[in-house]
């Protein structure tokens, strides 16, 4: 698939499961996000997120 394809076939999501999201799954994600650019080249100073208690 190139690029073009990937960006139509793009969708955003509205509607979410109540189940939690796999730590492995949330690492990878950062991850990424990690090596994707970034306008300017300011660099990521850090990353974290925020899980519901419970």
């Amino acid at each position: 698939m190139d690029m073009l394809e990937l960006i139509k076939s793009r969708r955003s999501t509205r509607k979410f499961l109540s189940r939690p999201v796999e730590e492995e799954k949330i690492d990878a994600i950062i991850e990424a996000g990690r090596y994707a650019p970034s306008g300017g080249n300011n660099q990521c100073r850090g990353t974290g997120y925020l899980r519901k208690a419970g």
